[in-house]
């Protein structure tokens, strides 16, 4: 690959990305002509590039993105482009942790919009796809797969997954938790409330000592 070629493809990724970002902060009218401009900076990216499967990542990440902003039935096709950009970036780069844990939530995307039943093989694939994210980095799909385990009833794996997210300080705010609908299966099991009250005294705790912390930096500085 000639140095030409290669800056070439480094600048059509870092467009991309910046396309991207800005498709996502654009009202929802006009972000779709951005993404296509994303698109089209991604597919002019060399496959001898040294980041290609990055490339595959973001451009998934891109179509993800654009899909949660659907109805069902545009959303689907857009899901399963996501997956094939994942499981191409992953054919290239199998401890991609990012595809595997994006890969997951597109496929689950893609199961809610085709409204298939909770033993629909869509969510089997989501569920290997965030384990094998969790061989890659333990604790990085934890919550994901308790939202899978919500969503098919299985409170005590739900529980011991998000026991797992916050073993390795991986779980999202108690109100991003309680505003989850893939949680709402379990939200009346009597564990949940005393789950959401110990990360709210959790929280508290560590931010008793990072006040505490600060006056002690201070203290020394003078």
């Amino acid at each position: 690959m000639s140095i030409h070629n290669y800056l070439l493809s480094g600048h059509h990724f870092k467009k991309a990305k910046q396309l991207t970002v800005d498709a996502r902060n654009e009202q929802a009218g006009n972000s779709d002509q951005l993404f296509m401009q994303a698109y089209n900076r991604f597919s002019s990216i060399s496959e001898s590039y040294s980041g290609y499967a990055d490339a595959l990542y973001y451009w998934g990440l891109a179509l993800l993105h654009q899909a949660k902003t659907k109805p069902s039935e545009e959303a689907i096709k857009i899901f399963e482009e996501a997956i094939t950009k994942f499981s191409s970036c992953k054919a290239i780069s199998p401890e991609h942790l990012g595809a595997a844990i994006d890969g997951g939530v597109a496929l689950l995307g893609l199961a809610a919009s085709k409204k298939v039943a909770l033993e629909h093989e869509l969510y089997q694939k989501a569920k290997e796809s965030f384990e094998a994210a969790e061989n890659i980095q333990a604790g990085s799909a934890s919550y994901n797969l308790a939202c899978i385990y919500a969503l098919q009833n299985k409170g005590g794996a739900c529980l011991q997954a998000l026991e797992n997210a916050r073993e390795h300080g991986l779980v999202p705010s108690e109100q991003d938790i309680r505003n989850d609908d893939d949680l709402q299966n379990i939200k009346n099991l009597p564990w949940f409330a005393e789950y959401l009250s110990s990360l709210a005294v959790e929280k508290e705790g560590k931010s008793d000592t990072t006040e505490v912390e600060e006056k002690k930096k201070e203290e020394e500085s003078e």
